[in-house]
């Protein structure tokens, strides 16, 4: 019968790789007066991903106080939805614009 030696065994990680937190930027809409709340609904549901309770919060934000915060996000992302919200915003005849600012 053959012996069986039973020894610990040590995993040692030889790639020591860190990887930095991305930084995260802040998306606010600005109101401008004029834009109507179902404009800032849609876009928070559609473009934010917001629930509907979530998205009456940040509108009325948005309208009564003249910003609502809508999410923060990487860089890349901030900026593409912030500019997409503007482009509607545009297309729809309003002047909305959005704020994104570093955390």
């Amino acid at each position: 019968m053959p012996i069986t030696i039973k020894m610990p065994i040590t995993l040692k990680s030889y790639l020591n790789i860190q990887f930095d937190k991305p930084d995260m930027y802040l998306v606010s809409i600005l109101n401008d007066k004029y834009v109507p709340w179902e404009f800032c609904m849609r876009m928070l549901m559609e473009v934010f991903h917001k629930n509907l309770e979530d998205a009456q919060a940040i509108a009325h934000e948005i309208v009564t106080n003249g910003e609502g915060f809508c999410g923060g996000y990487m860089l890349e992302i901030a900026e593409t939805k912030a500019e997409f919200v503007e482009t509607q915003a545009k297309k729809e005849g309003f002047t909305l614009t959005c704020l994104v600012e570093e955390v």
